[in-house]
């Protein structure tokens, strides 16, 4: 056993003082080995009431969190509605107004669309937002003459004529050759 590298000076347990570092008393390690069953059971104890005590502090912080936006949310709760209602009430104008310009539109413009693409809708509707028939209507009739070509032909004036452009089938006043040679004959006799 002399070769045993357990048994050589120094690293026994005999040959360190009691007390010191790196040393433990019978007692000490029978409560290491003891603390087994007990010992976790009061830590695992210990570590659940700290994860349910910092639990419990998270959810008091929520809920004074969600009582703090709920004040913070009822405080600007009637600014939010006299917007919501100004901004709706200006959508159902805006709609009034292009269906009032439609209709205005359409004896005089072949497309009606076209006054809504040209006019300023927004300029047409009132304060109040009331409509002015007088200004609609006004605005379509300087548009059709401003742009005379947008408006309805008149049902007693004819269509506009164009020129001839040199297509389509014609009328000969000569008829056509009946032989390639008659052809010839009357290209030389011209």
């Amino acid at each position: 056993m002399a070769d045993d590298p357990q048994n050589t000076p120094g690293n026994g347990p005999e040959d360190k003082p009691e007390g010191a570092p790196g040393t433990s008393t019978g007692s000490e390690r029978q409560g290491e080995a003891g603390k087994g069953a007990e010992g976790d059971q009061a830590d695992a104890v210990k570590t659940a009431e700290t994860a349910r005590a910092a639990a419990e502090k998270r959810a008091s912080e929520a809920e004074q969190e969600a009582a703090r936006l709920r004040r913070s949310n009822a405080a600007t709760k009637g600014t939010d509605l006299d917007a919501l209602r100004s901004e709706v009430r200006a959508e159902f104008t805006e709609a009034l107004v292009r269906a009032e310009l439609r209709a205005a539109a359409a004896g005089k413009l072949r497309d009606p669309a076209d006054a809504l693409a040209l006019l300023d809708v927004a300029s047409l509707a009132g304060s109040g937002g009331d409509i002015d028939a007088a200004a609609v209507a006004a605005a379509v009739d300087q548009l059709v003459k401003d742009k005379p070509y947008l408006a309805v032909a008149d049902q007693g004036s004819p269509a506009p004529m164009w020129g001839d452009v040199g297509a389509g089938q014609r009328d000969t006043a000569e008829p056509e050759p009946a032989t390639p040679f008659d052809r010839l004959r009357r290209a030389y006799d011209a």
